[in-house]
Parts: C-alpha cells; sequence; structure tokens
C-alpha cells in the first residue's frame, strides 16, 4: 500500500487487529493506552483522519471510535504473515490424523471434518465436491455466536448469502481457475450481493474427491488464523 506511511500501517494493523477481538470501534485514547508507540493520542488522531480520508477506515458516528472499511480489511489480509496461527498446526495434524484412522475416506469422514473445521475456525463452513454432487454446511451454531447477528436482518442477509453463493458457485467454479486460497471481502464476492461478509475459498482433495472448502461470516473475521487454517489442512489432507 503506497498510499500509507509506515505509522499509518502500524495504526491500521492495530485497529483492524482489535477491532477483529472486540467488534468495538477503536478510539485514539484506547491505542495509546494498549501500546506503546511513543507518540501522542493526538498524534493517533491525526494518522486516523488520514486514513479515513485515504479509505481505511470510517467513523460510524462523531463520537465513536473508527472502523475498517473493505479497504482496510483487503491491506490486513494481504500482509498477513500468519505468525499469530502457527500454534494450530501440530493440533491439527493430529486430529486430522486421528479421524483418517476412526473414520477411514468417506463421505462420513467428508462431514465429520467440514464440522471439525467449523468449530475450529468458530465459523459456517461449506464443503462442496461438484462431480459427486455433495454439499456440506455445518457451524450455523458458531457462526451466529457473532455479534453482528444479535441484528435480525443481519441474519437475513447471512442467509441471502448462503443461497446466492448455492445458485452460483458452479458458474463461479466454471469461470475462475481455482488454484489457491482466495478472500472475498465485503463487495469482491462475486457470489452474492450481500456486501457485510466475506468468504474465504480454496481448492482441496479430500476421500480422492476435487472440491472446494469455504468458510463464510462478517466482515470481521480472523482472518490471519481461518487462512492459516485452511492451508494447513490442505496440505495435511495432501499429504
Amino acid at each position: 500500500m503506497n498510499d500509507l506511511t509506515d505509522r499509518q500501517r502500524v495504526v491500521l494493523e492495530l485497529i483492524i487487529r482489535e477491532y477483529i477481538q472486540s467488534a468495538s470501534p477503536i478510539s485514539s485514547k484506547f491505542i495509546e493506552k494498549e501500546y506503546d508507540l511513543g507518540i501522542s493520542p493526538a498524534t493517533i488522531r491525526g494518522e486516523m483522519h488520514e486514513l479515513i480520508e485515504k479509505g481505511y477506515l470510517f467513523q460510524p458516528h462523531t463520537s465513536a471510535g473508527r472502523m475498517p472499511t473493505d479497504k482496510g480489511y483487503r491491506f490486513f489480509v494481504d500482509l498477513l504473515s500468519y505468525s499469530e496461527a502457527k500454534h494450530l498446526e501440530k493440533q491439527l495434524e493430529r486430529k486430522i490424523r486421528q479421524m483418517q484412522r476412526e473414520i477411514g475416506e468417506s463421505i462420513h469422514f467428508i462431514r465429520e471434518f467440514t464440522r471439525f473445521l467449523a468449530h475450529t475456525s468458530s465459523a459456517l463452513t461449506i464443503s462442496y465436491f461438484p462431480k459427486e454432487n455433495i454439499l456440506l454446511k455445518e457451524g450455523w451454531a458458531e457462526a451466529f455466536r457473532d455479534p453482528e447477528f444479535t441484528d435480525i436482518e443481519k441474519i437475513h442477509d447471512f442467509m441471502g448469502m448462503i443461497s446466492d453463493f448455492e445458485d452460483h458457485i458452479d458458474a463461479f467454479l466454471l469461470a475462475e481457475k481455482m488454484d489457491s486460497t482466495r478472500v472475498y471481502i465485503g463487495k469482491e464476492c462475486p457470489l452474492s450481493e450481500k456486501h457485510d461478509f466475506s468468504v474465504l475459498l480454496s481448492p482441496c482433495k479430500m476421500s480422492k474427491k476435487k472440491g472446494i472448502l469455504a468458510i463464510m461470516g462478517p466482515k470481521r473475521m480472523p482472518y490471519d488464523k481461518n487462512i492459516y487454517l485452511v492451508e494447513s489442512i490442505i496440505k495435511i489432507l495432501e499429504e
């Protein structure tokens, strides 16, 4: 992001990480109190103002803190190092190997795997294998624990997004060469007209079947954890 200074990058990343954790707008006082950046609250406010002007943050109302925009989330996803999620790798491998031993290569394994991924990501997870006409959805309870879904309208919008996804996924897969994990944030998602959510899509091979894994939820999802989670699991399955 060439339009950001180093300090603005730091402030933006801190705001996004804190917002993902708290689901509450983040103030300059909070950043100054929690992080030793060596600058005053007034300077932090100035940087926040610049980030708003550049389209990375917005302020829901005058007295509130700041929240990331789609552009802010895209900045965050593009610069992820996944360092905070790497502790999951051994745990994931143990669990998947155990499932493979106990369940074997079957539709039951795909169902249990999808359920495990939903539980670990705390998000709605879809496994789709077009040739076998298999589409499994797991994680409704996990998804609806997000504070965004205290708003009944958001629940309706989310259900609409799932419906859009199912209606358009085949055409999308024909048009796109899905050879790596992709994250679609808000308006970026070509599979839905709902813009308050993000979709993480990744090709996978499971039980000798080629398909797609999808994690879906509010834009305020832990991208580093979920991307690392999906890519680590796919690597384990391929081995």
